[in-house]
């Protein structure tokens, strides 16, 4: 069992871990910031376990049409192109 003091040790450390994420660029390539972000939630998924005892439950993720991933309007013509294109498989579907 984890002591108070390991316990703060612990999110001090997620904690400047997280402080040390930054965005892709020119020094930190996609990969590396991928990286940092799966060894935060590692090191979260490690401190739920040791404070509850038990694994943090996995959500799934959402399941959205692709036509209703594109707002309205934000790009001129993606929602009507996306609709067009599946629109061959709904009339598959029909028949």
């Amino acid at each position: 069992m984890m002591t108070d003091r390991e316990r703060a040790e612990q999110v001090a450390d997620l904690l400047r871990m997280a402080d040390r994420l930054r965005v892709p660029g020119h020094r930190h390539t996609v990969d590396m910031v991928i990286e940092a972000q799966d060894e935060i939630r590692a090191g979260l998924r490690r401190l739920h376990r040791d404070l509850t005892g038990a694994e943090l439950p996995r959500e799934s993720a959402p399941r959205r049409s692709v036509v209703a991933s594109f707002q309205a309007g934000v790009i001129a013509g993606t929602r009507a192109t996306v609709a067009f294109r599946g629109r061959s498989r709904v009339v598959a579907a029909r028949a």
